[in-house]
């Protein structure tokens, strides 16, 4: 067993970095975990202190500033380039649209051939989601017009379309601790492992070591088979590291059966990471690479897969590239577990077919680290 002796000798000589990376990663995951439980509500419509100068005498330019009033504090300021700028300059009003002399008419007959002009205050990000609203409020009455409805009817529909709130209700599993903790140890476990056992894989590749292993009594085989046990016994303990986090964070989330199948998730998860890792420990050779692509795996899988967003709001082109990412069908059993209640039961057909798909991301990661490190060799 010198081979697997080696291994953690090696995997102790970088342990300091190891420890740092676990540690910051773990303050991550708490974060995460503490902080990411009081998300819901997050965005609430704020009125803004806005001026219009209305230079145009018509009904839908003064039904473009009544919508405005109804959203924003109006604030009067006069006609002028100075007294506008300092408006500005002061933030009485963090955004001003002006609208021309002949916009209303030159609307009616022609929406294509009209702009409005509008300034903001400087860094007042804001203006912008001002301008959005006109553009819908402009485009529904364009809709009104162009199914021939009376101007007078079409304005008072705008309005009444444009002011009005919709109730969103999101059918939503409890957030819990536990629910945030799951979610984001993809991101870690990619992270972490990918970088302990790179590092050490790396060391492997030196062509003098691997001369020296090469002509010692040690089969190949053998070899290969310690260096693995050695990967998969790291790993486990990463992976034991923030299950027994998960245990003092969260400790219901281990209970029952929704906390086994969480375990048993994480598990083949971690499986999944030790073939990456050993897939990218076979064609990375520096370590600054390695931990350049560790970031690079760890967060884009994450972002596409709904590690950091659910993947009920994800675009289903993003969706169709992440079924090709183990992180997705991670993901997608973590949701089926959190759904559990009394009423509701995880479906174990589709939670065995999606981790039998993560251990198959497994095999055919293992099965390409072995080609590739065969072709190098005979290279």
């Amino acid at each position: 067993m010198q081979t697997l002796k080696y291994f953690f000798k090696i995997l102790n000589y970088h342990k300091v970095v190891l420890v740092i990376y676990v540690f910051l990663f773990a303050m991550l995951n708490i974060f995460f975990t503490e902080f990411g439980t009081d998300m819901t509500e997050i965005f609430t419509p704020q009125s803004l202190n806005i001026s219009v100068i209305n230079r145009d005498d018509h009904p839908i330019s003064d039904g473009l500033e009544q919508y405005l009033g109804d959203l924003h504090n109006l604030v009067p300021i006069e006609d002028d380039y100075t007294a506008m700028q300092d408006a500005l300059f002061f933030w009485d009003a963090v955004y001003i649209l002006i609208i021309d002399d002949g916009f209303g008419a030159a609307f009616y007959n022609d929406p294509d051939s009209v702009t409005l002009t509008n300034k903001k205050a400087a860094d007042a990000a804001a203006g912008f989601f001002v301008d959005e609203q006109i553009d819908s409020y402009l485009l529904t009455l364009r809709a009104y017009l162009s199914a021939d409805f009376e101007l007078e009817r079409a304005l008072t529909l705008t309005l009444a379309t444009s002011v009005q709130e919709v109730n969103v209700l999101i059918l939503e599993t409890e957030i819990t601790g536990a629910s945030f903790y799951f979610q984001v140890l993809p991101f870690v476990l990619v992270s972490v492992i990918m970088l302990a056992l790179g590092s050490v894989l790396i060391v492997y590749r030196k062509d003098d070591l691997t001369r020296r292993m090469d002509v010692s009594p040690t089969p190949a085989l053998r070899r290969k088979t310690q260096i693995m046990i050695g990967c998969a016994l790291c790993a486990l303990l990463i992976w034991l590291v923030f299950m027994v986090g998960a245990y003092f964070l969260t400790p219901h989330s281990l209970t029952g059966t929704a906390g086994l199948l969480r375990i048993l998730n994480s598990l083949v998860f971690t499986v999944v990471c030790v073939s990456l890792a050993f897939l990218i420990g076979q064609v990375v050779k520096k370590s600054i690479v390695l931990q350049a692509l560790a970031q690079i795996l760890g967060l884009g899988m994450s972002f596409i897969s709904g590690v950091f967003m659910p993947q009920e709001f994800l675009a289903d082109s993003v969706l169709a590239i992440a079924r090709f990412t183990p992180t997705y069908w991670y993901i997608r059993n973590l949701s089926m577990i959190d759904a559990v209640s009394p009423a509701i039961n995880v479906d174990m057909g589709s939670f065995l077919q999606n981790t039998g798909i993560q251990l198959g991301f497994a095999i055919a990661l293992f099965a390409a680290a072995l080609a590739f490190g065969r072709e190098r060799r005979a290279a």
